[in-house]
C-alpha cells in the first residue's frame, strides 16, 4: 500500500484517539482506587499551614 498523506493523517488520529482513550481508562482506574483509601484525619495537635497566614495576626 503506497504511503499517502491522507493515510497518515488518518493513522495520526487513529493514534491520537487510542492515547485519548487509553487516558480516560487510567483516570477511571484512579478513581475508583481512592474510594479504598482511608479518609483523612488531620493530626489534632498541628493546625493546618493554610491556618497561619503570614501577616495576621
Amino acid at each position: 500500500m503506497p504511503d499517502t498523506k491522507a493515510g497518515r493523517e488518518r493513522k495520526g488520529r487513529n493514534k491520537r484517539t487510542q492515547l485519548q482513550q487509553e487516558l480516560y481508562e487510567e483516570e477511571i482506574d484512579a478513581l475508583d482506587s481512592d474510594e479504598d483509601l482511608p479518609e483523612f484525619e488531620p493530626e489534632r495537635d498541628r493546625p493546618f499551614v493554610a491556618d497561619e497566614l503570614p501577616g495576621e495576626e
